[in-house]
């Protein structure tokens, strides 16, 4: 409706032109709020459907629980969620905060768009509006998938070239087809560069040990490789303050299980403590105890927990501590979060997951290859000993003899090392950075390029020296681009001009 007031009072049919002065420039503030807002909620199904391969047109917004179409008057951005208290109207199952986040954060987005480039150009704020939109959905499909879809990245790079063309400014440029080179040339550039890394970063980090406790047997499947438990040393894992504790999913004892309690195991005792209270056991006492990590707890959180006393002033020390120990004294195995673990007076073990074929866990390319010395190996084909074993997508290798994989149905192998190919960075990444450099050129692609390797390293040594270091492995390196590009959007520019100057 604002918009069309514009026009009717400017004469202008085309809004990019009209003289949006004369409406008061606040008005338009909480006009691209709300519009933003409304944008998010668009964005929420957009991060819900895409990864799934849904439409995101029909059907109508429904709650994925009990499928009860929401009608307009409860899809209110923002307020519906406060209203509702973050709960299905229908069923009372609960909303992910994460709908609410991404409307409020969308909202902000096109505020401070208004806000920057408003009175210098109304054009200019809604392209960036809608650049950062689409970067706010590309990230929250990253955190949870490790995606990023084609139809933000390819649809992505279509629109910043059709932005270049009709708006030259969007580049910096003053005419159509200078602000089409520059942005095929930020493509060009941002493309190439994160393509060059992937390539370096698979030359020189493309594998991985997986270390295996002596005489371990695997089994190889046609879907999946099946993994034998870990044995843990607890001497290892307690190194600092003589206990290993953690949040836990589920805990199970032979006689009873709880949810969603914390447990601390040392070499002689168990602290259990439950909704229902804290227990102290002798470790003897404590035949078989399985559970489910959440994360494990900080030095401070173990001595309340364990009852001891602890120093603030220690604090520092402990950070300093946990970095050094991660880099240079790095424990033989690392606990993941959600993992499996099995305890017993006589030790504990770490139940892993097994590695998937079909889910693209392995193979990424057809170079890529499982390589290891096996004391045995058994197939239906004979039994080998001593031999090195190969796989590829394409051909099983075990000493001399070649089979084709998809002829051996079942394989089991004993070892104690395993070298799997890994993928640092997809090709995602590489088509997600030729989008945003569409949008930014080749200045902002070099300037986003170099502050997110910053972020992404302040990030992962401060989650080190936290004791997370597992959880850096699951942030993607997108959102650290996205975060880099929007900086240089507001002030890229004079941040350069600050440090050359």
């Amino acid at each position: 409706m604002s918009v069309i007031g514009v026009v009717f009072l400017t004469g202008d049919w085309r809004p990019w032109t009209a003289n949006w002065s004369l409406v008061p420039f606040h008005f338009w503030s909480l006009v691209f709020f709300v519009l933003g807002c409304i944008v998010g909620s668009f964005l929420n199904v957009c991060i819900y459907r895409l990864p799934l391969g849904l439409s995101i047109i029909t059907p109508r917004s429904h709650c994925p629980h009990c499928q009860y179409s929401i009608p307009w008057h409860l899809n209110i951005p923002l307020v519906t969620w406060l209203a509702l208290r973050g709960r299905c109207k229908n069923c009372g199952a609960p909303i992910s905060p994460r709908y609410f986040v991404v409307e409020l954060l969308t909202g902000v987005a096109f505020l401070a768009c208004w806000l920057a480039f408003g009175k210098t150009s109304a054009a200019l704020a809604l392209v960036y509006s809608a650049f950062i939109a689409g970067m706010i959905a590309a990230t929250f499909i990253d955190f949870e998938h490790f995606i990023i879809p084609d139809e933000i990245t390819l649809g992505g790079a279509v629109a910043g070239f059709a932005a270049s063309f009709f708006l030259p400014s969007l580049q910096g440029a003053h005419t159509l087809g200078e602000g089409m080179l520059r942005s095929l040339i930020g493509a060009a550039v941002g493309a190439g560069i994160i393509y060059a890394i992937l390539r370096l970063g698979k030359l020189l980090f493309g594998k991985f040990v997986l270390d295996l406790d002596a005489e371990s047997r695997m089994v190889f499947t046609e879907s999946a490789i099946l993994l034998p438990p870990k044995r843990l040393s607890l001497e290892e894992l307690c190194r600092r303050t003589g206990w290993f504790a953690f949040q836990a999913k589920n805990v199970e004892l032979i006689d009873r299980c709880y949810r969603n309690a914390v447990v601390a195991v040392s070499a002689t005792q168990v602290v259990l403590k439950t909704p229902f209270g804290k227990e102290l056991f002798n470790r003897a006492a404590v035949p078989h105890l399985e559970t489910i990590l959440e994360r494990q707890l900080s030095s401070r959180e173990t001595a309340l927990l364990i009852g001891t006393r602890w120093n603030p002033l220690w604090l520092p020390f402990d950070w300093f501590y946990s970095l050094f120990e991660s880099l240079i004294r790095r424990p033989k195995t690392e606990v993941p979060t959600r993992a499996y673990l099995v305890f017993s007076p006589a030790g504990a073990w770490l139940c892993r997951k097994d590695i998937m074929f079909e889910s693209g866990e392995i193979f990424y390319r057809k170079t890529d290859a499982i390589s290891f010395i096996a004391r045995k190996v058994e197939m239906q084909f004979g039994t080998w000993r001593d031999v090195s074993v190969r796989l590829t997508p394409s051909v099983l290798k075990i000493g001399d003899a070649e089979f084709n994989p998809e002829a051996v149905p079942r394989m089991e192998v004993v070892t104690d090392r395993m070298v799997l190919p890994r993928e640092a960075m997809g090709l995602g990444d590489v088509k997600f950075m030729g989008a945003i450099g569409t949008f930014i050129g080749w200045p902002g692609v070099i300037f986003s390029l170099m502050l997110s390797s910053m972020i992404g390293a302040v990030v992962g040594v401060t989650l080190i020296a936290m004791r997370r270091r597992q959880w850096s492995s699951r942030i993607p390196y997108g959102p650290y681009i996205v975060l880099a590009a929007v900086i240089w959007i507001f002030a890229g520019k004079e941040i350069v001009r600050a440090i050359f100057r």
